[in-house]
């Protein structure tokens, strides 16, 4: 697989983290390539935001079907493209197999499939689909307060879109600019898992996502709660589902046990938030 990988905003630090992760959870031969958005913002956190980060991300998606390699330089299409951990950030039009949207929500996914003609997906579809196949009662960890309104429509949305059962019954999220944790990976780290945990055992989450680009790589290592609830981190559900979706052969997630049914979408609010695209 070669992954196109979308930052629809103007965060390097976002598209750093996402190569790190991203790279780490490639397999023998697969390649890899982070675009970040040359224009926009450096944060998507309202509804305007999103709309600016759609337009961001068909920009870079045009930007990189219109390269072509320069005739006589000797390059064939894709030279660049290293494989696994190493694969370096060069590719062509034809030099993609499938397109990440890397932020957890979806910033007009569909457009994005229909000008790549190739499969695309979301951070938040991803998710969704991933989350199905552990549970049916979804909780959400993420940066920013105002995702805890903007979540349960757009997780409805998805999981009717793609018939899975299953609904969202939490977000809980942790402030991004908080000073006891910004700039300190470790201690929001922390936070997170406490986050987590209490998904896990006040909410009755049956799967807990870690949802949003800058927040790769921070999930819990194992499961949390007193139930050992599944935890997932949204961008590595992107590697796999954009990995599946040119090789359908989908590794289910596990989980211990079996959860009780659908539930009504509740939102918890916990105050004391990192990057959420």
């Amino acid at each position: 697989m070669r992954l196109l990988v979308l930052n629809p905003n103007t965060s390097e630090a976002v598209s750093g983290r996402l190569r790190m992760v991203l790279s780490s959870g490639l397999m023998p031969g697969e390649q890899l390539r982070v675009e970040t958005a040359a224009s926009g913002l450096a944060y998507i956190g309202d509804v305007a935001a999103m709309a600016v980060g759609a337009q961001a991300a068909r920009a870079s998606l045009q930007g990189v079907m219109a390269e072509r390699v320069a005739p006589g330089d000797g390059r064939a299409a894709g030279a660049g493209l290293g494989d696994g951990p190493a694969a370096a950030d060069h590719a062509t039009d034809e030099c993609f197999d499938a397109v990440l949207l890397a932020c957890f929500a979806d910033l007009d996914t569909a457009g994005l499939q229909a000008l790549a003609g190739r499969p695309a997906v979301s951070l938040l579809g991803a998710s969704v689909r991933m989350a199905a196949r552990a549970g049916r009662r979804w909780a959400v960890v993420t940066g920013g307060a105002g995702w805890q309104q903007l979540l349960p429509e757009m997780f409805a949305v998805a999981a009717a879109s793609q018939a899975v059962a299953g609904e969202l019954v939490c977000v809980r999220t942790f402030e991004v600019q908080d000073p006891a944790i910004a700039g300190d990976p470790l201690r929001m780290q922390a936070e997170i898992a406490r986050l987590a945990r209490l998904c896990a055992d006040e909410d009755g989450a049956d799967v807990v996502i870690i949802g949003g680009a800058g927040l790769g790589g921070l999930a819990p290592a194992g499961a949390v709660g007193r139930r050992d609830v599944l935890v997932l981190d949204s961008v590595l559900c992107g590697l796999q589902v954009a990995r599946e979706s040119i090789n359908p052969a989908p590794l289910r997630a596990t989980r211990s046990g079996s959860g009780p049914g659908p539930a009504a979408v509740t939102v918890a609010v916990v105050p004391g938030n990192h990057n959420h695209d």
